[in-house]
């Protein structure tokens, strides 16, 4: 990764392969709507301030009600996402509460790792 830092570049390649899934990548909570992927910010451990073990939490979020329909957006989106060049390490159900509405939701935990140039 190059650019302008650990933090901002994985953030960045994470974006682009939820963009190649077919899902709009979302990094402020004010725009996180159904059909969306909600990036957290990233959680990090580094050594020697050059290589980079970065966690970062994405939520996919579906229509409410979280009925079938949802699940199975919901777990077909994942699949795309476990396809992806990302390294999916874990993932869980969930419900987003975003503003006043709950949305059905399934939050994946993404591992990178980096060190600088």
């Amino acid at each position: 990764m190059a650019g302008t830092g650990f933090l901002v570049d994985a953030i960045d390649e994470v974006k682009t392969a939820i963009t190649a899934v077919g899902l709009v990548p979302v990094t402020d909570p004010r725009n996180a709507r159904p059909l969306s992927a909600f990036i957290e910010a990233p959680r990090f451990s580094s050594f020697n301030n050059n290589i980079a073990d970065i966690t970062i939490i994405v939520r996919v979020l579906a229509p409410p009600p979280g009925n079938d329909d949802a699940l199975q957006y919901l777990m077909t989106k994942v699949d795309a996402m476990m396809g992806s060049s990302l390294a999916v390490t874990a993932g869980e159900p969930s419900t987003a509460i975003i503003g006043e509405q709950q949305l059905p939701a399934y939050d994946l935990t993404i591992n990178l790792s980096t060190r600088r140039a």
